[in-house]
This record gives C-alpha cells, sequence and structure tokens, in this order.
C-alpha cells in the first residue's frame, strides 16, 4: 500500500522528538531503557515503512545528490539497489532530468514556497529510457532559512501519461476527421446550430463557424424548402420516423442556391441530447442529371446521323429503332423488319447459311453478359441484290434490350485479302533472301578458315626472315579484320538460330490453333495423331523450355549462381552486384531456358552500367507467382526506343557492325536478339516480362555520349547522383510450384527445433 508523503513526514518527526528527549532528558535508567525501546521501536516501524513504501522515498542534497533512497525509488529508475542509485547518481540534474532546467524550476519555487506538490518532470532510466515522474517535496533549512537538504516522494506516472497522450491523439484523430470530412458536419440541438465543422462552413460561404452556430437551422435552407426541413426536424423531436436521408436547396451567404443531401443521427454532445447532421453538396450531380437528360436528346441526334448502322431491338425481338445508315446500308427500314424472323430470311435467304447465323444468335444471347460486345461477321443480301460483308456487334443492355451496330466491311475484307496476298509474296521474298544470306555465312567460313591459316604461315615465314617488325602493323589489321568477320559469321548464325526459334514457335501455334479447329470437327483418329506428335517433337529441336525438360527450381539460389558467373566475366569492369531474395520460392521450368533468360538480361544491364555503378536483382513472391527483377543503375533508355526494345535487331544508338568492343564492356550491346529471344520465350512458356527505364536526365538522347564511368561523369559527383540520374528495370515473372513450396517449408519447420 504506498505512503503519502505526509505520514513519512509524520514519522520523521516523532523520531526526531524522540531523539531529543534522550539527548535533553536526565532519568533513571529504568526510564532511559523505556524511551530507547520507544526510540527502537518508532525507528523499526519508519524503517519498515521507508523499505516497503510503493513510492519512492528520497533526501537530496542542494548539490543534486542522493543523501538517501528507498528501493523503490531504486527500482522506479531501474536500479538494482538504493545504493547503486545513490553511488551512480552524482548529478541528479544532468542524470536524471531529461530537461536540466526543469530542476532549476524546482529548485526556484522551493526557495520561494519551501515546497512543491506533484511536479512532473520527464527523467531518464539507467538504460537510458524516458518515464515520467511526478514529485512531492519539501525543502529542510536551518534556522537561517538555507536548504540543508531536500526529501520527499516520487511516483511513476508513465502509463497515465501515455493514457493522457492517447486520449488527446484520440480527440485529436476524430477532431480532424470531421474538420476535414468531404461533407458538412453540424450538431444541432433543438432548432439550432450548436458546431459546424470547416466543410459546412466552406459549402455555404461563409468566413467562420460564429457566423453560423446560434442560428436556427433553417438560416441555411432556402426558402422553398423551410416548411420541409421544420417538418423533418420536429417529427425527429417528437421521436417519429424521419426519412434516413432526404435533399433539400440551400442557399449560401452570396445568395447561391446548392442541393444538399441530408442525413442525420441523435446523439449525447455535452450531456444533451442533440442530432449529428452530414450533408453533401450534390449540386454538381442534380446538374449532371439534367446534362443526362440533356445527353439523351443529343444522342438521338447522334444515332440518327451516326456513321454506322443502329438498331434497338427489345425483349421480345421487334425492332424499335433503326437510323438512317441502317436504311442506306441494308435498304430496309423499320417497316420493313418487324422483327429478327422476318428480317433473317430477307438478309439470309440460303437457308443453310440463315440456320448457321440463327444458331449463332441464340447461343450469343444465352451467353452475353449485360454490357459485352462480341462482334460476328456474316455476307448478307441488300434489299438491291447487293453482296455484303457486315460486321454484327450486339450489346445486351441493363433493360433486357440489344442495341445491334452494323458496320460494313465489304471494302475492308477486300483490302485485307489484298493484304495478306503481299504478304505472302513479301514473305517468300524474305524467306529467300534468308536462304542467301545464310549460305553466303556458310561459304564464307572455309575462305575465312583458309585466310586465317595463310596469315599464321605468313607471320612464321616474316619471323624466319626478319621482317616481321617491318609488316606488323599490316599483319595485325588483317587479323583484327579476320577476327571481326569469323564475329559477324557467328552472330549470323545466331541470327538464324534465333530465327528458326522464332518460326518454329510460331509454327507450333499455328499447329495447335489448327488442332482445336479440328478437333471442333471430329475425334482425331490415332495414325493422324501420332504423325501429329511426331511433327509436334520435330519441331521441338528448334526449340528450348518445352514441358518435356521442365523441371522443380530454388529460385533464389539458382538466381544467385548465376550471377556469381556474370560476376566472375565481368571481373575486368567495376560494378557492384547485389542480389537480395526470398526463400522456398520454387517454380518449374527449363532451367536452361531461365538461365539464357537471366544471363541475357544481366549481361544487357552489364552493358549498360559505368563502372562504378551497381547492379540489384530481387527475388519475390506476388500472390502465386515469383518475380524477378534485374534493376541496373545505367543510361537508360530513351522513351522513344522503350517502343521497340523487344523487337530484336533495333539498336538504342547507332552503332558500327564491327564495333572493336567485347562483350560485357561498357557500350558492347549486341544486336537485340537476347530480348526478343526472352520475348519469344515468355510467349511460348507463360512466363510474363516487363520492363520500365528512366533514361539519365544528363545524356537524355542516344546521340550523347556517358563516358562509361562515373568517376570521370562532368555531371554526378558521387555515385549516388548517377544512379539517381538513370535505371532500367527488367521484371521477369513466373508462375510457382505450390506444392514444392508447401514441402519445403513444412520440411523446414520441421527440422527447426
Amino acid at each position: 500500500m504506498a505512503i503519502r508523503e505526509e505520514g513519512y513526514l509524520e514519522l520523521s518527526k516523532e523520531v526526531e522528538r524522540l531523539k531529543k528527549r534522550v539527548e535533553e532528558l536526565e532519568r533513571s535508567e529504568e526510564e532511559l531503557k523505556k524511551v530507547e525501546a520507544e526510540l527502537r521501536e518508532a525507528e523499526e516501524k519508519y524503517r519498515h515503512i521507508y523499505e516497503n513504501a510503493t513510492e519512492g522515498i528520497f533526501q537530496i542534497t542542494p548539490e543534486g545528490r542522493f543523501l538517501s533512497a528507498n528501493p523503490s525509488l531504486a527500482k522506479i529508475h531501474g536500479y538494482d539497489s538504493p545504493e547503486e542509485l545513490i553511488t551512480s547518481i552524482t548529478d541528479i540534474g544532468r542524470q536524471l532530468y531529461v530537461d536540466p532546467k526543469r530542476r532549476l524550476e524546482l529548485l526556484a519555487k522551493l526557495e520561494r514556497d519551501g515546497f512543491a506538490q506533484d511536479f512532473e518532470v520527464e527523467m531518464y532510466r539507467k538504460d537510458r529510457s524516458l518515464h515520467w515522474i511526478s514529485i512531492n517535496i519539501k525543502a529542510v533549512k536551518d534556522k537561517n532559512g538555507k536548504i540543508l537538504y531536500t526529501e520527499g516522494t516520487m511516483q511513476d506516472i508513465t502509463k497515465r501519461k501515455m493514457a493522457e497522450k492517447a486520449l488527446i491523439e484520440s480527440e485529436e484523430r476524430y477532431r480532424t476527421a470531421i474538420e476535414h470530412s468531404n461533407d458538412g458536419i453540424t450538431i444541432v440541438q433543438g432548432n439550432k446550430h450548436q458546431y459546424v465543422n470547416r466543410r459546412f462552413v466552406e459549402m455555404f460561404e461563409y468566413e467562420s463557424p460564429e457566423e453560423i452556430i446560434g442560428r436556427p437551422i433553417t438560416f441555411v435552407v432556402h426558402p422553398d424548402d423551410h416548411e420541409l426541413v421544420i417538418n423533418i426536424n420536429r417529427r425527429r423531436q417528437r421521436g417519429e420516423e424521419v426519412p434516413s436521408r432526404y435533399e433539400f436547396k440551400g442557399i449560401t451567404k452570396k445568395g447561391r442556391v446548392i442541393y444538399v443531401e441530408v442525413s442525420g443521427t441523435s446523439t449525447q454532445y455535452r450531456e444533451a441530447p442533440v442530432y449529428l447532421i452530414y450533408l453533401r453538396d450534390i449540386t454538381e450531380r442534380k446538374m449532371a442529371e439534367e446534362a443526362l437528360r440533356t445527353e439523351r436528346n443529343r444522342l438521338r441526334t447522334l444515332t440518327d446521323f451516326a456513321p454506322f448502322g443502329i438498331a434497338m431491338i427489345d425483349k421480345t425481338g421487334k425492332y424499335r429503332y433503326v437510323n438512317p445508315k441502317f436504311k442506306e446500308i441494308f435498304g430496309y427500314d423499320i417497316n420493313d423488319i418487324p422483327n429478327g424472323r422476318v428480317w433473317f430470311k430477307k438478309l439470309f435467304p440460303d437457308p443453310a447459311y440463315r440456320k448457321k447465323v440463327i444458331s449463332s444468335w441464340v447461343e450469343d444471347i444465352k451467353n452475353r453478359r449485360q454490357g459485352e460486345r462480341v462482334p460476328r461477321t456474316f455476307d448478307v443480301v441488300c434489299k438491291d441484290g447487293t453482296k455484303k460483308t457486315i460486321n454484327f456487334i450486339p450489346v445486351r443492355l441493363y433493360t433486357g434490350e440489344f442495341l445491334v451496330s452494323f458496320e460494313d466491311i465489304t471494302e475492308r475484307i477486300a483490302a485485307h485479302e489484298a493484304l495478306i496476298k503481299s504478304h505472302k509474296e513479301l514473305e517468300n521474298l524474305n524467306r529467300a533472301k534468308t536462304k542467301a544470306v545464310n549460305h553466303i555465312s556458310h561459304e564464307l567460313k572455309t575462305p575465312l578458315a583458309v585466310i586465317q591459316g595463310h596469315i599464321r604461315i605468313l607471320k612464321r615465314k616474316l619471323k624466319d626472315l626478319s621482317l616481321e617488325g617491318t609488316f606488323k602493323s599490316t599483319i595485325d589489321s588483317l587479323e583484327r579484320n579476320l577476327e571481326r568477320l569469323f564475329a559477324i559469321s557467328k552472330e549470323t548464325d545466331e541470327i538464324f538460330r534465333v530465327s528458326m526459334e522464332i518460326e518454329s514457335s510460331v509454327v507450333c501455334d499455328d499447329l495447335d490453333r489448327l488442332l482445336r479447329r479440328i478437333g471442333a470437327i471430329s475425334e482425331m483418329p490415332q495414325p493422324v495423331k501420332e504423325h501429329w506428335n511426331a511433327l509436334k517433337g520435330w519441331l521441338d529441336q528448334f526449340n528450348i523450355g518445352y514441358e518435356e525438360s521442365y523441371q522443380s527450381i530454388d529460385l533464389y539460389p539458382f538466381i544467385r549462381s548465376i550471377v556469381e558467373k556474370i560476376k566472375e566475366m565481368a571481373k575486368h569492369r567495376n560494378i557492384e552486384f547485389k542480389v537480395k531474395g526470398e526463400e522456398f520460392i520454387f517454380v518449374s521450368i527449363d532451367p536452361h531456358l531461365l538461365k539464357d533468360i537471366a544471363v541475357s538480361i544481366l549481361k544487357n544491364s552489364v552493358e549498360n552500367t559505368p563502372d562504378g555503378g551497381k547492379i540489384e536483382v530481387v527475388v519475390e513472391q506476388k500472390e502465386d507467382r515469383a518475380w524477378i527483377h534485374f534493376t541496373d543503375f545505367g543510361i537508360g533508355i530513351t522513351e522513344e526506343n522503350q517502343k521497340y526494345i523487344f523487337d530484336g535487331m533495333f539498336h538504342t544508338k547507332e552503332t558500327e557492325m564491327y564495333a572493336s568492343k567485347k562483350p560485357f564492356d561498357f557500350g558492347a550491346g549486341g544486336k537485340g536478339l537476347e530480348l526478343l529471344r526472352i520475348r519469344m520465350y515468355a510467349k511460348r512458356t507463360g512466363l510474363e516480362i516487363k520492363m520500365v527505364s528512366k533514361r539519365c536526365e544528363f545524356i537524355p538522347k542516344d546521340t550523347d555520349i556517358c563516358p562509361g564511368d562515373i568517376s570521370k561523369c562532368p555531371y554526378c559527383k558521387t555515385r549516388e547522383d548517377c544512379f539517381n540520374s538513370g535505371w532500367t528495370t527488367f521484371s521477369v515473372s513466373l508462375p510457382m510450384n505450390l506444392r514444392e513450396n508447401l514441402d519445403q517449408i513444412g520440411n523446414a519447420c520441421t527440422e527447426t527445433p
């Protein structure tokens, strides 16, 4: 049980009184023993209370040292014993007070009044954590009024302070929510406003709440709706049922009429029953409704003059409206087509074709959702006997009616067929060109090898004749250009390999579509199916990443190992690599395909990052997919070039075919084949690949040149300047192998002690 300061002081006085009695009285030995016994009893009682008090009890010198302290005081301040507290604290103002000036304030008060009650101050515990203390203290002075020491009690009031702070914050949150609400809020008592928020004042165009508080509720109501608002308020006061929401016309201070939607509820405010009312300005909505009516009239005008046919069909199939363009396309007007059955007989005179059209139409009606558009294209016979190809676009409205638009695409179909013919001719020419280039590349290898051999023989002979130095520059130039020719031949082979991958992928897609169409006709016979599978298997030899080669891969260590290999390959570059990721993210994919993707992106990142830069790789899970983010803080890609980055054979800057830079050198970018191949992998395997980039602000154009080393950049003073100026992130998403993930996580949990 906590001791109060008064009890502590009374016991202290009693001890002092008894001590004086011993000193002053000269009694018999028996009387002295009796007094000493009383003194020991009082001291023991004082000691027991002092030692077991829940409040901290202290005596402090004017210089700020503890003369005495009980265990509770030591515990309050985080010390193990009073002795540790007294020994450790040599300057209370500096060591305990968070703000030493507060101790000076306390001393000034003691000097002036001799005591202080409930003096609250923030102090440090032993571990330097903060807590709040309430102090009751008095000064003990000598006969001259000089303070000998101070004594009193301390209480830890941290919990109370935190509760008060939480209450203040809660009240502030509610006040902030109300004051910053998008709705006007008022508290009405009787028929007068007792409180209005900021939005209420703004809504009615007043300067301050004081202009409204105390005024009747009709103060902001337009005279036309005074009776409505007064009647609802009276009914609410009588406890009768009132609408949960209603609208009235309001009037602002400037005389402007606004439309207001109101909702209210009964509550208590300052211990009195009041009404909490929310008001929303719906003037714009009212204006929009009026505008909608105007737009409906305008829509009718637009449909009448639309460049395509429009028909409105009710639930029973009766045509309610056709526009002039409809008649222009088909030659029929509303009187010629009372319903779809009659019109279809005219539009599709061939019974078999008409049956097919009706079947498609009925199927669409069954499966069509409201607002969904599914175009259908049919050949029709018009009233004058001409044949046209029409695109029918029916839309089911929320009313159950159908709005159908009709687009005459006869000329477009003819143009499309001509385009297909031209495209086939172009494909034949391109195929011939590809074969010719492939043949030339193949034929170049033999003479290049012969030239390379002759150069080596020539170098040996010149060396034997001591003429090597004379022709060294010429020989070096020949070897350099020969290496370039070999590189071109190798790159050409790579182009053809990728072309075969792309072509085989396209053919596989075409075969899959053809298989689905065949399946719609009848079940494929087994011999045909075997030949079909053999054909697909033969095409797969040109691809990597087909399903038979899929394996379960732990993504993070797999990617980390690839980054380590790239670091080794780019060790001549000064680039920092960082890999971050989550454990137990498993994917099912061809490891060669995933490695090809990661290496291609990282190679591209290295070749676009200057020395001193960095590359970050992050592996993470989002819902049921795994993501790998490759970020290089390099020169970035211009907004215009980002449109074509996956097209293949595309350079973000003009480069020479015979560039002398080596792979992983800065600016040694290839011909875009890697990114094209990644796009084809994604299309074939269900991967997702995204790219976002910011071009370096100091070299915004392709023609601008980066020195390739941050330390040589005239604009960037630090690495961070370069990191912030430009970057590129390629993100690859793969479906996760959820079962493998769960198994691995379960194993990890089982193995954890």
